[in-house]
Order: structure tokens, then C-alpha cells, then sequence
């Protein structure tokens, strides 16, 4: 068998095992770049996010392997040492092995084995072949024809970029960096043509972003589940703003900066008081409290779980739901992330569709343009 029809198989099994993992509940990404210093290391098959509890959160990665030849302990070793690099909860290995060996080898080092019965059997199950999705490769597909059209890399770069925080910087960090995605196509869906195929395009990417986003925050969420709503709000607007919910822990770095300009420029004192100035009032122009209002509120319920694992599916979907299709939940979220960029909600609600069903919106739970809409999310959750 030749190595193209192997690595045809082997992509196949990650889209099996990314839809096997949705369908059980969890968050499941392909593809996740893994970046040191800005170069590419590796790449994570499949990513897992999964919010069993309020209070829990669990991150997996799956590697998968769909070979003549498995080598499913030289896989199952390099999965336990990548878990380890990420820090994350647990580790899976799809392979063909059948071998006792090999199981037991994946006790000792405590990463789990799906082996050559269970992909069978995944395989085989027609409940998980979903006609109306993109696969992984035909959706970033899409971001590259709209780069080679523009003879450039950057919607590929953004959202990679987006995908490969989940990895390095998964949190607060990874929330802020996707938000910044967002933002970016959200206003290349208002720069491109209306009902343009890049305009459907910087949607999927606003979609998908704004769910990344999502999640960070939710993991957020747990460590902040005990505090007050006024101290949640507070450490989310911190987070936002400085990229750490520990506001002495965010700003020590620049005090310290602040602190040996006062003690060895000449003028320490002024200039020091002048970057201080400078500093507070740029920080202070991040609208960090529409986003902290927002999410402070559904700390105890899986709101932003539901969103954005609705949003992610949405961005996949070969035709592509618009706002007005979207539950009141996804419309009170993204108008959320546009109205932190200043982005008009009415422009996106016409970029990729060309109109916007008020009637139909409002009827579903509230118009993406109405407070209503943003306040209806308040103890309500609503799968995808």
C-alpha cells in the first residue's frame, strides 16, 4: 500500500475520531499546530476540550495512526511525552496494534489505546460519517484558496494562530488571542463583497474564532467559580486587559519596568510618571468590561461550553447558518466580541447573507441588535 493511500486512511481516522469525541460531548479540534519560539514542532491529531462539571475542566490530545505497520509503543511513549510537554489531562493513541503488549505497555505509562478492533468499529459506524460538514482539510482549504486569491498567508496564519494558543497558552492568553482573530474577520466579512464566497469565508473564521474565545474563557471560569460576581468581573476585565487575572501578577512586570526608569534615566521621576500615564490610559481604552459583564454571569452554567461548540459546528457546516439562524445564545456572544472591536453587528449580520430576518430572529429568542438578546443568556444553556 502506497505511503499516499496511508496517510489518506490516516486523515480519515482523525475525522472519524474528531466526530466520535463531538458526538460524546466534548470540544474537538484537528490539527492543532504546536509552536515553540514561533516554529512548528509537531501537530496534535485531534484536541479534546470537555466541561464535565461546573467546576471541572479536562484537556486530551489523541494521536492517531491507521498503518499496515503500527508502531503503537513508539506512539504510545511520544503521546506520554507530549501530554507532558502540554500539561494536559490525559492522552489517547488510535492504532491497529492488536497486540497485549501493546495494552499493556499503555497501562504503565497511563495513556489510553484504542486499538485496531475499536477503529474498526469506529470505521464502521455510519453515524459518524456527517455529510453536511467539511472535513479539516477542506475547511482550512477554503482559507487557502481565499490567500492564494489575495496573493497572501494571512487568514491561514490567523487562524492557526488562533488554534495552536490552545495548545501553549490555553486560558486567558488563548482567549485574548482569538478574540483578536475574531476581530480580524469580522472586519474582512464587512471589507469583502456581500454573499461573496470570502465573505462566507471570514464568517467560518469568525465563527470558529469567537469559539476558541469561548472556551478560554470557560476554563477561565473554573478557577474563578468561588469569587464574587463583582470579583469574577473584576478579574476578567484584568485578564482581558493584561492578559492575567491576578492584577498584581499582571502589572509587576511593568511596575518593575516603571520602576528602574524612575531609578537610573535622567528625569527618572518624570519620564517614569509619563509611561505610567501613558500606560494606564492606553489599557484603560481596552473595553474589557463588555466581554467581563457578560461572562462574570455564567460562571455557573455552560453557556459559553454551549455556544461555542455550536459556533464551531456551525463554521463546518457546508451551508453555513447566518445569524438570524443562529440560537439567541451564539447572537448574544458574537454581538458581545463585536461590540468589544467596535464592529457594527448590523454589517456582519449583512456581510455573508445579504439580509437579516428580524422577524425570524426575534421569534427564536431576540434580534442579534437587541439588548434583550445580550441579557438572555443569563442562566440559560442551549446545546448545538
Amino acid at each position: 500500500m502506497s505511503d499516499t493511500s496511508n496517510g489518506r486512511k490516516g486523515l480519515e481516522l482523525e475525522e472519524t475520531l474528531k466526530e466520535y469525541f463531538w458526538q460524546a460531548g466534548y470540544f474537538a479540534v484537528r490539527g492543532v499546530p504546536f509552536r515553540l519560539d514561533d516554529e512548528d514542532v509537531t501537530d496534535v491529531d485531534v484536541w479534546l476540550y470537555e466541561r464535565p462539571a461546573a467546576l471541572n475542566r479536562r484537556r486530551l490530545i489523541v494521536d492517531a495512526k491507521n498503518k499496515i505497520k503500527p508502531k503503537a509503543a513508539e506512539r504510545l511513549i511520544w503521546a506520554r511525552g507530549l501530554q507532558s510537554a502540554l500539561n494536559v489531562d490525559g492522552a489517547i493513541v488510535a492504532s491497529t496494534d492488536k497486540r497485549p503488549s501493546s495494552h499493556r505497555l499503555s497501562k504503565s505509562v497511563g495513556v489510553t489505546l484504542l486499538d485496531g478492533d475499536a477503529i474498526n468499529k469506529l470505521a464502521g459506524a455510519a453515524k459518524l460519517r456527517v455529510a453536511d460538514q467539511y472535513s479539516s482539510e477542506e475547511y482550512d482549504g477554503l482559507f487557502k484558496a481565499v490567500d492564494a486569491a489575495r496573493r497572501s498567508v494571512e487568514w491561514r496564519t490567523a487562524l492557526l494562530g488562533a488554534r495552536s494558543s490552545l495548545l501553549t497558552n490555553f486560558g486567558i492568553h488563548s482567549a485574548n488571542m482569538a478574540l483578536r482573530v475574531a476581530g480580524f474577520f469580522a472586519e474582512q466579512a464587512i471589507l469583502a463583497a456581500p454573499k461573496s464566497d470570502q465573505a462566507q469565508v471570514a464568517l467560518r473564521g469568525f465563527y470558529s474564532t469567537s469559539a476558541y474565545a469561548a472556551i478560554g474563557l470557560d476554563f477561565v471560569l473554573a478557577d474563578l467559580a468561588f469569587q464574587s460576581h463583582e470579583d469574577r468581573r473584576a478579574s476578567l476585565i484584568t485578564g482581558v486587559r493584561y492578559g492575567n487575572t491576578n492584577v498584581r501578577e499582571a502589572l509587576m512586570p511593568i511596575r518593575t519596568a516603571i520602576g528602574l526608569v524612575r531609578q537610573h534615566a535622567s528625569n527618572g521621576g518624570s519620564i517614569a510618571a509619563q509611561v505610567e500615564r501613558g500606560f494606564d490610559e492606553q489599557a484603560a481604552r481596552v473595553p474589557a468590561e463588555i466581554i467581563a459583564e457578560y461572562v462574570a454571569r455564567l460562571s455557573a452554567t455552560d453557556g459559553l461550553y454551549s455556544v461555542a461548540r455550536e459556533l464551531e459546528r456551525n463554521a463546518f457546516k457546508i451551508d453555513i447558518f447566518h445569524f438570524d439562524a443562529l440560537s439567541a445564545e451564539a447572537r448574544s456572544l458574537l454581538g458581545v466580541f463585536l461590540d468589544f472591536h467596535g464592529v457594527s453587528r448590523e454589517k456582519i449580520a449583512h456581510a455573508a447573507s445579504g439580509s437579516f430576518n428580524k422577524t425570524s430572529a426575534a421569534a427564536e429568542g431576540g434580534s442579534l441588535f437587541s439588548e434583550d438578546a445580550i441579557r438572555s443568556s443569563k442562566g440559560r444553556s442551549e446545546g448545538p
